[in-house]
Formats: C-alpha cells, structure tokens, sequence
C-alpha cells in the first residue's frame, strides 16, 4: 500500500503558500541537494516571463518602472520568507548577480486576483521606506489561467510562474526530490493536477470552468469566421447605432456572489451565447441593451425563440434543458444541448451551432 499523499488533501492557496516559503527557506537554511534545488527555485522566480535561451529578464527598478537584467543570476543572502507582509502571500528578499530584490508573490490555486489586489501589493512595496535596487512581482498560480489574468498580470507589470513553469523546474531537481519526501509528494501532486485539467478538456467536460472557457473560445472563432458575426447589428426597438466601442464586447468571464461562474460572448449589442456548468449552450438577450421589456415586449421575444428554435430543428441539433422565467434585465432565447458532447468532434459541432447562429440571425433581421 502507498503511503497517502498529504498535497491531495493540503490543496487550499494557505497550504501553497507554506510550499513556496518553505522551497526559499531551503535556498538559506537546507544543506546538500535541497539546498540546490532552494537557491535553483529562487532563480527560477527570478527568471519568471522569460522564455529559455532569452537574456534579458523582466524586472522593476526602485520606482516601479520596468526594466531589464541581464547576467547569471546567482543567488546569494536569501532572507526568511514570510506571509502577509503589507497583505502580500509571500515576500522575501535576495541577492540576484549582487543587487538587492525584494520578490512579490501573489499565490493562487484555482481562484483569480480581485480588487485591484496586484497594483495595490506592488505600490506597497515601491513606498516602503527601505528602497532595494529591484523589485520582482510574480503572479504564481498552479490551475488554469484564464486569458483576462494574463493581461492583468501584464498590465499591473507582474511576471507569470503557472504550473507548466514549476512542473518544468520540479523535472530538474530529481536529486533533491529523491532525498525529500515533501519534494516527491508535491511533485506527483502537481503532476496530477496537470494532467486531471488535460483529461478535462480532452473530454470536453463541461463542469470545468476552464473546459468551459477553451469551448466558447472555439465558439468565439467559429462565429468570427464567417459573416454572421454582426458586431453593428442594431436590436428590435432601437433607433441609435451603437457605439463604437461597447463595454460587453467580446468573449468575458462571470461570476455571481455564490462563486458560481459562466462565460459568455456578446456578438452584438444586445445578444450573446453563454455557457455555464450543467447548463446549455444558451443564446441570450439583454433587455436594457435592446431598450427591450419582457411584459411589455414578449411577443417579440416570443417570435425571437420560434425563429432560434426553426433554425436549431434544421440543423437537427437538440434544445438543452433550462426555465424559462419571467426576467428583469435578461432572458435566454433558445438553447442547444451539449450533455453528449464529449466524444464528438467539436469542430463539427460548433460549425452546426454556427449555422445555426447565422439563420438565426438572418431571421430576426427581416422582423
């Protein structure tokens, strides 16, 4: 019988967060190959964002500008890591090629940065009274990073550390993985974790936020490629043109105070696709952006779903299951069943949803 491994059970950002300070304290404190693999995990922080055989390394100056190190990096007087300094999850200090660098790591598992959290950690830094030679923001975070994390991360001047870069590194550091066995149980817990989301999205599972994301990105294309994208589509009841830029446009990520989450793609003014776990592949219509209302409009929309549902028939895909309640800002107008979709071709099924899209849409332009 194997002995349990306790990362499936210590799988919060806390028990994350003791992995990290504990992998720099090794860099200072440990001897032999864990120490190595300390001062290599330090280096690898350090080298965050850039690619292998690439010199210049991203960083900070004092002020918060960016700039450019170049040089070995060899690490030397690495301090003691601690938590929550100025509400930071980890913050330590290092000699990088012998200037000072005070590291910034904002730690997450499965959930996102919130709060403007990344500008705040990093102003805190740069207005400490002890100014270092250079600052490293790290957004380190072992699950699926969603594309509006990216460029949060890059915006807020951080460099990203997921868990394909802390998987790549674990691969060098086998010496010190034999000789440590809280090395060994996070490196095949980790191991795990990558390839349970791969297994995931080879399946095409729904219930999996970023499974559900990665489909209506594929959706997203699907529709960009032919001309029933209708990005200047003007909506029953209303007389302006939109505006050139909207606030909904595009592919976004949702989240309602429960913690549940949806994706969704608005095409148009007033109508999007959204997709959430254990739902449908819905098609969405906002009232107010439609300068629309349910009681008073709901012959309209009525004639919306009888056309979505004409042209989901002759494409002989099946409606998904949902309520169809009386709704204040928004309602769903039709949707396609997606509980059988693993297994199929998914290239073949968004094309079917995309036809059925553009008739759609051809229809509603004759009311």
């Amino acid at each position: 019988m194997s002995t349990p491994n306790i990362f499936r059970y210590a799988t919060k950002e806390l028990s994350q967060d003791a992995f990290i300070c504990w992998l720099v304290a090794c860099a200072a404190k440990a001897t032999g190959p864990l120490h190595e693999c300390g001062l290599a995990f330090v280096r690898a922080l350090f080298r965050a964002g850039v690619a292998d055989g690439i010199k210049g390394i991203p960083v900070l100056d004092p002020d918060g500008g960016m700039t450019s190190h170049e040089g070995p990096c060899d690490i030397s007087d690495v301090g003691n890591p601690c938590t929550q300094y100025n509400r930071i999850d980890v913050y330590f200090q290092a000699k990088v090629d012998g200037k000072k660098v005070s590291f910034i790591i904002e730690d997450k598992v499965e959930t996102e940065a919130h709060g403007d959290q990344l500008a705040k950690y990093l102003n805190a830094v740069i207005q400490d009274e002890h100014k270092e030679d250079l600052i490293k923001p790290i957004y380190f975070k072992t699950g699926y990073v969603f594309n509006n994390e990216r460029d949060d991360v890059e915006e807020n001047k951080y460099s990203l550390f997921e868990a394909e870069d802390l998987k790549k590194f674990l691969a060098g550091q086998q010496d010190a993985i034999r000789e440590n066995q809280i090395l060994c149980y996070y490196s095949e817990y980790l191991n795990e974790k990558i390839k349970t989301r791969a297994e995931a999205q080879a399946k095409w599972d729904l219930d999996h936020n970023h499974v559900q994301w990665e489909f209506m990105l594929k959706l997203h294309e699907a529709l960009r490629a032919e001309a029933g994208e209708w990005q200047d589509f003007v909506p029953y009841g209303l007389s302006e043109e939109p505006e050139d830029e909207w606030r909904w446009k595009g592919l976004g990520r949702y989240k309602n105070r429960g913690g549940s989450a949806w994706t969704q793609y608005w095409f148009s003014q007033h109508l999007y696709w959204r997709l959430d776990a254990w739902r449908p592949l819905r098609l969405m219509i906002s009232f107010e952006n439609a300068g629309m209302n349910y009681d008073q409009d709901l012959e309209e929309i009525q004639e919306y779903r009888r056309l979505f549902d004409q042209a989901l028939e002759k494409e002989g895909l099946h409606v998904g299951n949902f309520r169809r309640v009386r709704a204040m800002k928004e309602c769903t107008i039709g949707s396609i069943d997606t509980v059988n979709l693993q297994g199929r071709n998914v290239g073949e099924f968004l094309n079917r949803v995309n036809r059925v899209h553009i008739r759609f849409l051809e229809s509603i332009s004759q009311i």
